[in-house]
């Protein structure tokens, strides 16, 4: 059956060339679980053409899900962190949920996150959230479901993890040792105080590149693992806005 939000979603060239790119790349890393007169594809259109290119219609489906996610970024943390210290996906499914259906959103966050969190329901919003002891991973989800839309919105904050690797080993590491061995080998071994300067800078420029290493590559595998998590509330979304279509067949309610 196709997905109504979905099929009359159009999509110009651009938007065409990074869904196959998108598409090429999941096919890639395993599998997965019209109207005339108008410019652009729909995703039916779309899955035709994947098919004969032998793409799988299933990661075309999820490469066009995540053109319509929103993404706010953090470019001045990224370039000194090596990733953001929030990590925020938002997207709109179009229809609303039935009331059984928060439920299986709760049940589907628990499954991809690896903490136990506090759901709250109000009204038609649901909010869930999780924090470590150590406060390093602070995870929230909210689904909220009103005049005709289905917002998604996921954000994971890191500010502790990264303030406790930088500072606290660039600091200690970079600074103590750097300083602890370039201080005295430099001005009372070598008589260089070029070299005492220069070798804790050395140390500590090391351990910044390291850490930022570290840092992109857990926001990374973060950031991968919060997308799964859409996608799953996505699909229970959807589920839910399919249940409460009329039948094929079925006569349309008069007023």
């Amino acid at each position: 059956m196709t997905e109504p939000s979905r099929s009359l979603r159009r999509y110009d060239e651009k938007e065409v060339a990074r869904i196959l790119e998108r598409a090429t790349e999941l096919q890639s890393e395993g599998p997965a679980g019209t109207a005339a007169g108008r410019s652009g594809m729909s995703l039916e259109e779309l899955e035709s053409i994947a098919r004969e290119v032998g793409i799988d219609p299933a990661h075309l489906k999820r490469a066009a899900r995540e053109l319509d996610t929103h993404t706010p970024g953090d470019e001045v943390a990224t370039d000194l962190l090596g990733g953001p210290l929030s990590l925020v996906l938002e997207r709109t499914v179009v229809g609303e949920l039935d009331d059984s259906a928060f439920e299986q959103l709760v049940v589907e966050i628990q499954r991809h996150t690896d903490s136990h969190g506090l759901p709250s329901l109000m009204g038609k919003t649901l909010s869930w959230q999780s924090e470590t002891a150590s406060k390093t991973r602070t995870l929230q989800v909210m689904v909220s479901s009103r005049e005709g839309e289905t917002l998604i919105r996921i954000e994971e904050r890191l500010h502790q993890f990264a303030s406790g690797l930088f500072a606290g080993t660039v600091a200690g590491v970079g600074g103590g040792v750097g300083i602890g061995v370039g201080l005295p080998v430099g001005l009372n071994v070598l008589g260089s105080a070029l070299f005492a300067v220069a070798f804790p800078l050395g140390v500590i420029g090391l351990t910044y590149m390291g850490c930022r290493e570290i840092y992109r590559q857990v926001v990374r595998k973060r950031a991968g693992r919060l997308q799964d998590l859409l996608e799953g509330l996505t699909d229970v979304v959807e589920r839910s806005i399919r249940r409460q279509l009329p039948a094929p067949g079925d006569p349309p309610d008069r007023i």
